[in-house]
């Protein structure tokens, strides 16, 4: 053999060593790939079948899924049964400050929603320029970029839609979009087993009728603000409030027309108190309700129970399926603990209960306190 066969044999070898080089490169990329996805896939198993908390099932899911796909921001919107919209219940990465919603087709999650179909985009700088729409939230910033969306489904239902984008062009692949689609089974039967326990744990802290917070639920919440209460310093009050003659109404309409103004007046105490943000609206049984108030002094919290009466002796009752109006008139009591007081949740009741029966003594339909309890 020649010096010239001898050295393009060389380079022949040397190429071909390059080549099988490149593809144990290729082949152990794909490995750890795989391994991954199965890796992830475990994780995920694990994650699902012990949280049941929502938030935080989605946290360790997604943060399960980053190891193996390439993105930095992620959003998980559900539907609403009720209201017919999507509400987005996760996110990372996003500059969200408000609660955000969406209506079946608007934008990229909401049409994936609508179609029940998956998607990929290899460039968002052409996504952008060609639809100008959003695929996380509208109003937000555009940049470059690739993304998949993912359809989440349960018994051919779709249920919601994730979406991931990655800052670099080409960053996520239809490969990608079909591992995250292999995933979505486990993660919309994780996402409706915590809304299932959910829906478990409204219904056993909330009375069936009213709506409110049970009794149970009351006598929690009580001990947990006036602990707050103690380590804070700041006021607690509480209102307690009963029906006037409220057996002689059932005696007179049945018991359906007294189960409807229940249900009436929880709803007047909604609408005249903090309940969608910080007070603790409750049914205390029978006729009888109670409201903690947390952080309003006493005086205030007086002013709110007259607002409350004269909101509830104002209202016009529907007695029997529209058919009849009427009146229905509260005793109220209120009690409260002030900066010094060392009060246990039993003493607060019974001091709210006792100013109760006070307005019943006098007269129903007013309210009463101990006038020690305000400075």
């Amino acid at each position: 053999m020649s010096d010239e066969q001898l050295t393009e044999r060389i380079i022949t070898l040397e190429q071909e060593l390059e080549q099988a080089r490149a593809r144990e490169k290729s082949v152990s990329d794909l490995l750890e790939k795989k391994l991954n996805e199965i890796y992830t896939h475990y994780h995920i198993s694990r994650t699902i079948g012990s949280i049941l908390d929502l938030q935080e099932m989605l946290r360790q899911v997604m943060a399960s899924v980053r190891k193996s796909l390439p993105f930095d921001r992620t959003s998980v919107y559900l539907l609403d049964e009720k209201s017919g919209q999507l509400e987005l219940v996760f996110y990372s990465g996003l500059n969200i400050s408000d609660r955000v919603t969406l209506n079946v087709g608007d934008g990229v999650p909401g049409r994936i929603v609508e179609s029940g179909e998956h998607t990929q985009i290899h460039d968002l700088a052409i996504f952008y320029d060609t639809l100008n729409d959003f695929i996380h939230f509208p109003g937000e910033d555009k940049r470059n970029g690739s993304y998949i969306g993912i359809a989440l489904k349960v018994h051919n239902r779709t249920i919601g839609a994730i979406g991931m984008d990655s800052p670099e062009k080409h960053g996520l692949s239809v490969d990608d979009m079909d591992f995250m689609a292999i995933l979505s089974h486990q993660i919309a039967a994780g996402i409706e087993k915590s809304r299932l326990f959910e829906k478990i744990q409204q219904l056993s802290q909330l009375d069936g009728l009213t709506g409110l917070y049970n009794h149970r639920v009351f006598q929690e919440r009580l001990l947990q603000e006036i602990n707050r209460r103690d380590r804070t310093g700041k006021p607690l009050s509480l209102i307690m409030l009963d029906i006037d003659h409220f057996k002689q109404f059932n005696d007179e309409f049945g018991h359906q027309a007294g189960d409807r103004v229940l249900k009436q007046l929880a709803q007047v105490m909604q609408t005249q108190c903090r309940c969608a943000s910080i007070d603790i609206c409750c049914r205390y049984g029978g006729e009888e309700f109670a409201l903690i108030m947390p952080e309003l002094e006493m005086h205030h919290a007086v002013k709110a129970a007259e607002r409350l009466r004269k909101a509830v002796e104002q209202h016009t009752f529907t007695i029997a399926d529209g058919q009849q109006d009427g009146k229905v008139t509260v005793s109220v009591g209120v009690a409260g603990i002030a900066e010094t007081d060392d009060t246990s949740p039993e003493q607060l009741v019974k001091k709210a209960d006792e100013a109760l029966y006070l307005s019943k003594r006098n007269g129903r339909n007013q309210v009463s306190y101990s006038p020690t309890d305000i400075p």
